[in-house]
This record gives structure tokens, C-alpha cells and sequence, in this order.
């Protein structure tokens, strides 16, 4: 598979994956073209997967993502600016824990979130360690403190 498929069936050639592409490797002759990768793609992409994610026809694919790896975004649920500084503002991190484990299926989720945020190149090189066990817990706990 190349760096860039376009379904040619669901392509509008509408060009928004050529504008939104913010490391400009994709090309367009004209109007009457589809989408494809200009000569230094796999070189220059910063495998961001925006392109894939700003096609409103689920017509492109790169060889790491597809359009149904790409949860919609929901404009009702944009944040305002005040809504963003009241959110970022009112965070804190409490270390007073309850006397309960968190359900794994919550985990799993969150988990599953955090691996959304960005990273250059959507390199993703985080690795996650959930324990479970309370007495392991307190263990690293102490190792870290040490």
C-alpha cells in the first residue's frame, strides 16, 4: 500500500485534504484530478493524519489510518473560549485517593483517550503500565519516592 489512498468512488475532488494538509505533501493538477502525494511524501509527512480526518467523504486513507479510525468530531460539543479557560482553570491534581479500584472497562477508556493527544510526527511513543494490585502499587510508589 502507498503512503496515500483516494477512493476515487467517494472523492468529491473537492481539495480540502490539499489545503488542510499542514506539511503541504499532497497535490492536485486541477480541479478534474484526484488527490495524490507529491514526489517527497513518505519523506516529508508527519504522519498527523489530518488529512484523513478533514475528508468529509471518507475518501482518503494512509497506510496506517483510515477514515473509520477517525471518531467524528461533534461541533455541538466544541468548547467556547470561556468554557476552555474555565476547564484548564479549574484542574487540579488531588492526591487523596478513595479506597476503591477504578473499574477496568474506565481504564480501558481513558487509556484509549490519552493515546489521541499528539506526539511529533504521531509517533505515539508512550507505553502504559496499569497495575491493579494495591500492594504493588505502594511498592513502585516507594521505589519512586526512593
Amino acid at each position: 500500500m502507498t503512503l496515500l489512498t483516494v477512493d476515487q468512488e467517494k472523492c468529491a475532488r473537492d481539495g480540502i485534504c490539499v489545503a488542510e494538509c499542514p506539511a503541504a505533501i499532497i497535490e492536485m493538477a486541477s480541479s478534474e484530478d484526484y488527490p495524490v502525494p507529491g514526489p517527497d511524501a513518505d519523506e516529508y509527512c508527519l504522519a498527523c493524519g489530518h488529512c484523513v480526518a478533514v475528508c468529509p467523504n471518507g475518501a482518503l486513507s494512509l497506510d496506517w489510518l483510515t477514515p473509520e479510525d477517525c471518531p467524528p468530531v461533534k461541533k455541538e460539543m466544541a468548547l467556547t473560549e470561556e468554557e476552555a479557560e474555565q476547564f484548564l482553570r479549574s484542574r487540579r491534581s488531588i492526591r487523596t485517593f478513595k479506597d476503591r479500584p477504578v473499574e477496568r472497562e474506565k481504564l480501558e477508556k481513558l487509556l484509549d483517550i490519552a493515546c489521541y493527544a499528539p506526539s511529533a510526527k504521531n509517533m505515539q511513543p508512550w507505553h502504559w503500565v496499569a497495575v491493579e494490585d494495591t500492594s504493588e502499587v505502594r511498592r513502585l510508589a516507594g521505589l519512586v519516592i526512593e
